[in-house]
């Protein structure tokens, strides 16, 4: 039921926003890199080494003011370690409030959701038991290179245990933890 709430306040917080933001409006593309890791003590140390992967989505913008505009992207993220076992991919949904210095540089906050799309398999068929849904708190800063180029630099907080340890002898604990670099076309 909390995921579900969790889903519903996301998705509730865009409608309305979306709605009240209807005014020149523009849209774009970004391709980036992940730096990513799941943090925690259940995880060997020999298994922690960071995972590098990519990110790439679609994004719109909506102003409030001069200066504050809502910025709900669509986007596909590899994130987890680096071990194959420890690997996992997801379609994510981030909603950011940003705030514009100027027509350069911004800054940019909020929430997050992850659909887990993909994770290792051995050849048994056995997954990593990683949970269908990811929460994550995100935070970053943007500079635009041009009218319509942009790059940004984001870090990533999961909010929510990663695994799902329902069917496992032990119980895990793990979030994840994302450093992005991407550069986008806004159209």
């Amino acid at each position: 039921m909390n995921k579900k709430l969790h889903c519903l306040s996301i998705l509730l917080i865009f409608g309305i926003l979306t709605l009240q933001a209807q005014k020149e409006a523009s849209y774009g593309i970004r391709l980036g890199a992940n730096l990513s890791s799941i943090s925690s003590d259940d995880i060997p140390d020999s298994l922690e080494d960071s995972r590098f992967g990519i990110v790439a989505g679609f994004l719109a913008e909506y102003p409030i003011t001069e200066k504050i505009s809502i910025q709900p992207e669509f986007q596909f993220s590899s994130l987890g370690n680096d071990d194959e076992t420890l690997r996992v991919d997801y379609l994510q949904l981030p909603v950011f409030v940003k705030y514009n210095f100027g027509s350069r540089f911004n800054i940019h906050i909020g929430p997050q959701i992850g659909l887990k799309i993909w994770e290792w398999e051995d050849n048994n068929g056995s997954e990593a038991n990683f949970n269908t849904f990811n929460f994550s708190a995100v935070a970053g800063v943007g500079v635009n290179l041009t009218e319509n180029f942009f790059a940004d630099l984001r870090y990533g907080f999961g909010l929510s245990n990663v695994f799902d340890d329902e069917d496992l002898p032990i119980s895990l604990d793990g979030n994840t933890r994302n450093i992005q670099l991407s550069f986008g076309y806004k159209l």
